[in-house]
């Protein structure tokens, strides 16, 4: 038995809930009420799970706080250990641990949100529901069924059937494209602070607790992945990563803005 069929009954009622909601939608936006719902049902979702989002992010301020107040406590570790790069970070990782600073904050938090992510996925990606034809994989969106993917353009019959489902996807891939580029930037920003709140390293020191150059380019590719998803993934299920990513930028953004400010 697949360990995913233990969530088929949560799965079965997220179901029920966007296709009850695209039947309300409907008759008041015709062809865009199927995507229309699941965009709702994803910021739904969401707006569940802000609670401990918020959490996660003040427990990550918090240990950002206090690794930028042992900066010069670090450096002085640095210095001590200079010949000793794995000491040095042992030393810190001690330094940290004494003052209650966690090296992994709200990592907890973050996981109790993966099975919510989980069913939400297979809602999108099953071809069948409880044992039954996923219906939300046969409805449209100008045209293209959200069950489709973007090769099945190449299999479309006559030439504004293909444009038609390329302009679709094409649309689709820009926005994921620029979500994924403000992603990727803030990613960076996010990595600069942290590699500032663990202190220069000092002259002649091993800079052995800031994340690495290469760490800090492979975090702002990974955004990127979605677009590539976008390729092999249904309609539908895109239409749900582009929707999560940007409720979680702005939720970042709004977030952080009091100590932006």
């Amino acid at each position: 038995m697949p360990f995913y069929s233990l969530f088929t009954p949560a799965i079965v009622a997220a179901y029920h809930a966007v296709t009850g909601l695209s039947v309300m939608l409907v008759p008041v936006l015709g062809g865009l009420g199927p995507a229309v719902a699941i965009v709702m049902f994803t910021a739904a979702v969401r707006l569940c799970l802000h609670p401990l989002n918020r959490a996660q992010m003040n427990a990550q301020l918090a240990s950002q706080k206090g690794r930028a107040a042992l900066a010069p406590a670090v450096q002085k570790l640095q210095r001590k250990y200079k010949h000793d790069p794995l000491r040095a970070q042992r030393e810190t990782v001690e330094l940290y641990r004494a003052n209650g600073v966690k090296l992994v904050p709200g990592i907890g938090l973050g996981l109790v949100q993966i099975p919510v992510f989980f069913v939400v996925y297979r809602l999108f990606v099953s071809p069948t529901i409880g044992g039954h034809h996923n219906g939300l994989l046969t409805d449209q969106l100008f045209g293209v069924g959200l069950g489709s993917h973007f090769r099945d353009a190449f299999r479309a019959a006559g030439s504004s059937a293909l444009l038609g489902h390329v302009a679709v996807f094409a649309v689709l891939l820009a926005v994921l494209v620029a979500l994924a580029t403000w992603s990727s930037r803030r990613m960076r920003q996010s990595t600069a602070g942290d590699a500032a709140a663990f202190g220069a390293p000092a002259a002649g020191a091993p800079a052995a607790s800031a994340p690495t150059a290469g760490v800090t380019k492979l975090m702002a590719l990974l955004p990127y992945f979605s677009v590539l998803g976008a390729f092999v993934l249904p309609l539908a299920s895109s239409l749900y990563v582009a929707t999560t990513t940007l409720w979680t930028l702005v939720e970042r953004r709004r977030l952080l803005q009091p100590t932006q400010s």
